[in-house]
C-alpha cells in the first residue's frame, strides 16, 4: 500500500511540474537535477552549478575526479525533460597537458 501511495504521489508531483505544453519547465529541470546531485553521497559535497535552457542542462563547477564528472553527467541525463547535457565540470588539481 505504501508503494501505491508513493507512486500516486510521484505522478501527481510530476504532473504539477509539467508545463501546459507538455514539456518540462527549465526551472523545474534545474531543480530536479540539483536535487539528484544533492542526494548523491559523493556529488553532494562538490561545488556543481546547474543551468537549463530549452531542456539543455549545463553543469559547471569543480570536482575531484573524472569519474565524478561522468557521474554528474549521467545523473543529469536520467532526469525526465532533459534533452541533452553540456558538462563543463572541471577536475581540481588535475595536471596540465603541457
Amino acid at each position: 500500500m505504501l508503494a501505491a501511495l508513493f507512486a500516486c504521489t510521484t505522478v501527481s508531483a510530476q504532473e504539477k511540474l509539467q508545463e501546459k505544453g507538455g514539456g518540462f519547465n527549465d526551472a523545474v529541470i534545474t531543480g530536479l537535477v540539483t536535487s539528484a546531485l544533492d542526494k548523491d553521497p559523493v556529488l553532494r559535497q562538490m561545488n556543481i552549478a546547474v543551468e537549463t535552457n530549452d531542456g539543455v542542462v549545463r553543469l559547471s563547477g569543480f570536482v575531484d575526479s573524472m569519474a565524478q564528472v561522468d557521474r554528474a553527467g549521467a545523473l543529469a541525463r536520467r532526469i525526465e525533460g532533459v534533452s541533452s547535457v553540456r558538462n563543463t565540470i572541471r577536475v581540481t588539481n588535475r595536471p596540465s597537458r603541457a
